[in-house]
């Protein structure tokens, strides 16, 4: 990645201003000059604490791109091989569940920077749904195609919305489920960091909900009930389940706001159960497992 510098004399001020600036502009202005020169991107915008002013060492970089409505979906199957060769991103993109719907689809990666891993949220949205975008949650704009082009037909419009409703339902195997933990994992030690007792309560509860589906995708993956429904009927049939079920009680018997040293257990569970019951999705991300780990043991426990 490349290094952002003044373009011209500062000021005493401006230069005090501009040294004490969040390292994270760094990654945006790398985002912004790569996505720029995409041709299915027409729009970028930035939102949350970059956008605001309010950002510090572990503020997340949340970028709006607006894609070309026929182009999106293809931008989507490239971001990770993108994320992963331009930007280093340690993980495959998560599918961000927790976003709200803005018409398009959200993905979180974690890119190792100035010594730690950074959260980099994506929205992905057709451009014909920025203008609604931009009232309901304010991105300030950071850079727009010259030439404007004109849209797809309503037809195709309501094939994409399909298309993206089609895959955030698709349901999740267990690799696609250790990177979901790992990625929360990340967002629960940050706000655990910054005393956000309420946000790490719910990101606690997720990281014991992706136990449960590890444990239902592989015992009974063809279970017509979800969530905690029948769990232990179904699971505590053979002794491998009833050894699956031991485990969640004792993640559900931890307190609900847990230290970092106790979120790092849970996810260190979720991967010793995972390694247990389906020891190939483990294999199949055994160097990302170990990276993520070495990044997160320089962080150190709170």
């Amino acid at each position: 990645m490349t290094t952002t510098t003044p373009s011209a004399p500062l000021s005493p001020l401006e230069e005090l201003a501009y040294a004490h600036r969040p390292s994270q502009l760094t990654v945006l202005a790398d985002l912004v000059q790569m996505l720029s020169g995409v041709p299915a991107v027409t729009q970028l915008l930035v939102r949350g604490s970059l956008a605001t002013g309010t950002a510090d060492r572990l503020s997340d970089v949340d970028l709006v791109v607006a894609v070309r409505a026929e182009r999106l979906l293809a931008l989507m199957t490239s971001l990770d091989a993108v994320m992963s060769t331009e930007f280093g991103a340690l993980l495959p993109g998560w599918r961000d569940t927790i976003v709200a719907d803005l018409g398009g689809a959200g993905f979180v990666y974690l890119l190792p920077h100035d010594g730690h891993l950074l959260q980099l949220d994506l929205y992905l949205c057709p451009d014909s749904a920025v203008d609604a975008l931009r009232r309901r949650i304010g991105p300030r704009l950071l850079w727009q195609e010259t030439h404007p082009h004109t849209g797809p037909d309503a037809g195709a419009q309501v094939e994409l919305a399909a298309e993206l409703a089609r895959t955030a339902a698709a349901p999740a195997d267990c690799s696609t489920l250790l990177v979901q933990a790992m990625v929360l994992h990340a967002m629960l030690r940050k706000r655990v960091l910054r005393g956000q007792e309420y946000i790490a309560y719910g990101l606690l509860h997720q990281l014991h909900e992706t136990c449960r589906d590890v444990v239902r995708t592989v015992l009974v993956p063809h279970s017509r009930h979800h969530g905690w429904y029948h769990l232990p009927d179904e699971v505590g049939r053979t002794a491998i389940g009833r050894e699956c079920l031991a485990e969640l009680t004792e993640a559900l018997s931890g307190p609900p706001v847990p230290t970092v040293a106790q979120a790092d257990q849970a996810l260190e569970r979720i991967v010793r159960l995972t390694e247990r019951i389906a020891p190939r999705a483990v294999s199949s991300l055994s160097d990302e497992i170990t990276a993520y780990r070495a990044y997160q043991s320089q962080e150190g426990p709170a």
